[in-house]
């Protein structure tokens, strides 16, 4: 289990850090980062704490011209390509490309997501919510890995959630062939996945240099709620019936500025060397769950298991080989 490590270390950041507080004398001049779905919510304050700092940013995203449009305020310091994490071929070409600019990449931030959307089938009949979550950042993450090992100290930083507590990884039936689909297990184990990942990278490229964390960004009312009705939303607490943020969530929920301190926190912040492969909220490394750890924080033993994320990694090459 990669636990050893994972508990709070006293970063002198919390709950309310901003993304502009965290990168605060960070200078990333000459630096390339990419951050997938770098347009909106989440990943658009990414983008701008990452240019902010002097870094040169790519974006792929599945519609182009929507994010150029949402971008352009960037200038020549973004650059937007196509890509649809659902396609493995789009994903193969994109990475391809972007291997051929003979660019290193020094920050990868694997932040695009879906999240309890209706059943939907990708690829070769897979679950969407793995297939994109998951296999799709998996594919393109070892095909840009040449550029990512050929930076100085390069950081790979992959979008968990708390929903990872929904699931484990259901190795026997992970893409609901077997049982009836449930929209949220089939996203709690994809971000199980996601944390999964970060714990496979390190084990496996650690000693080449990079270093990868997975990260909870926290409650934040983003465009990844889009398939949840409003009737859901205040049933779970978060809204009410105009779909405003409730007084109960607004304790916990964040700014998507606030939402993305914790990645970019892990991509640039020199203390969290030593911790690479955990998983982090709140601008630190979080507690390993306990009986007494609070529904919102912690994270589950599962989700950093160095057996499983070798597991799932034996299965991502399978599926897409």
């Amino acid at each position: 289990m990669n636990s050893d490590k994972q508990a709070k270390t006293g970063s002198g950041f919390g709950l309310r850090a901003t993304a502009a507080e965290v990168i605060t004398g960070c200078d990333l001049s000459g630096k390339t980062a990419i951050v997938t779905g770098g347009y909106s919510g989440l990943g658009f304050e990414t983008v701008r704490a990452l240019v902010g700092a002097g870094a040169k940013v790519y974006v792929p995203a599945r519609r182009p011209d929507v994010a150029a449009k949402a971008l352009s305020e960037f200038g020549d310091d973004v650059t937007v390509a196509a890509m649809d994490l659902a396609d493995q071929d789009s994903v193969a070409r994109f990475a391809a490309d972007f291997i051929a600019t003979d660019t290193a990449i020094d920050i990868l931030i694997n932040n695009a997501a879906i999240m309890a959307c209706p059943e939907t089938r990708v690829g070769n009949g897979w679950e969407a919510q793995f297939g994109v979550n998951h296999l799709g950042h998996f594919a393109m993450t070892k095909g840009l890995l040449p550029a990512v090992l050929k930076a100085e100290s390069p950081r790979i930083v992959s979008l968990s959630s708390i929903a990872h507590k929904q699931s484990d990884i259901r190795w026997d039936d992970i893409h609901f062939a077997a049982e009836p689909y449930d929209k949220w297990k089939a996203y709690g184990q994809a971000k199980t996945a996601n944390a999964l990942f970060a714990v496979g990278l390190q084990a496996k490229f650690g000693g080449e240099g990079l270093l990868a964390f997975s990260v909870h960004p926290g409650g934040i009312l983003t465009p990844l709620q889009r398939h949840l009705p409003v009737e859901e939303m205040v049933a779970m607490g978060w809204t009410d019936e105009n779909g405003n943020v409730s007084e109960a969530a607004s304790k916990m929920f964040k700014s998507t500025e606030g939402g993305a301190a914790t990645s970019i926190w892990c991509a640039t912040a020199p203390q969290i060397a030593d911790y690479a492969g955990l998983y982090c909220e709140d601008c630190d490394v979080a507690n390993l769950m306990t009986d007494e750890s609070p529904r919102f924080l912690d994270v589950a033993a599962w989700a950093v298991d160095e057996a499983g994320a070798d597991r799932l990694w034996e299965i991502s090459e399978a599926t897409l080989n």
